[in-house]
């Protein structure tokens, strides 16, 4: 955390006049009570300072104290001051709607939610479009709308096996059909994850692997196909080039053989598998 803080501050002097001190004053201010959050327990010392700057009005700090009174963390609950903590926050960042829709989802007041969740979502804030979503799908606040939900859960998808996708899975398993250009954007999902998982898993391969050994200089990259096949998690493995080491080339299959794919693109005709070839050098580091 003192690193953290002197990078800041470091930041904020190469800045000089291009730099407000009162923002500067605020980030720090809002960094102090950030680290507090993750703490078990809070002294007196903490809860003090936060509770002063929390009323003070920085964001970050007001975001906490209206946390600690909602669960009751350090201070006596009082969901009352919580949501008022949180509706202070909302003209400035209308995201913080997001809260409050919580709150009102606690209390059953799912028509309130929708309408919080709402103002949070056109703002930009994902976990309420996922919410909202949710609601809409569940036809709690309001008639149930399994198109519209299904375009909100779109409009959030990041990658296969998140909230957005689930939620897209639930939907299609109601039988409610994707249209083409939500099949493309559902299987760009599905190919930019499964690359993007298997760059990490090669990455860890490279480093925590192959980056201990100490190999000869005739070992050559290795270049393994990975291939999905509908119904299965489990990657189909094929050596294509062999690094001109048995072992090595063994050590390379066993560690790929524990990547998994998460979800399934949907089936494309004259398409019933996706592969794609794993270039390992390991020499490189």
């Amino acid at each position: 955390m003192n690193k953290i803080l002197a990078l800041l501050l470091l930041g904020s002097l190469l800045g000089g006049c291009q730099s407000d001190t009162s923002a500067q004053t605020d980030a720090m201010v809002g960094l102090r009570c950030w680290h507090y959050r993750d703490q078990e327990s809070l002294s007196r010392e903490m809860l003090d300072y936060i509770r002063r700057q929390g009323e003070a009005g920085n964001p970050m700090c007001q975001t906490l104290l209206a946390t600690l009174y909602e669960r009751g963390h350090g201070v006596v609950q009082d969901t009352a001051r919580a949501r008022a903590l949180y509706l202070s926050q909302t003209q400035a960042n209308p995201g913080a709607y997001y809260h409050l829709g919580r709150l009102d989802e606690q209390e059953a007041d799912y028509l309130r939610a929708r309408d919080h969740y709402q103002r949070a979502a056109a703002a930009g804030s994902r976990e309420s479009a996922l919410a909202l979503a949710r609601l809409m799908e569940e036809g709690k606040g309001g008639p149930q709308d399994l198109p519209g939900a299904q375009q909100l859960y779109f409009s959030v998808l990041k990658q296969s096996g998140d909230d957005a996708w689930k939620g897209i899975d639930r939907l299609r398993g109601h039988g409610l059909e994707l249209n083409a250009e939500q099949q493309a954007r559902y299987n760009q999902v599905w190919t930019a994850s499964a690359r993007s998982r298997l760059s990490r898993k090669l990455r860890l391969l490279q480093h925590r692997t192959l980056g201990k050994l100490k190999l000869g200089p005739d070992v050559k990259p290795a270049v393994v196909e990975v291939r999905f096949v509908p119904g299965s998690a489990e990657p189909r493995l094929k050596l294509l080039e062999s690094s001109g080491d048995t072992p090595l080339d063994q050590t390379i299959l066993q560690a790929l053989g524990s990547y998994r794919f998460v979800g399934e693109p949907i089936p494309q005709a004259g398409q019933d598998d996706w592969r794609v070839k794993a270039h390992i050098d390991p020499h490189a580091r």
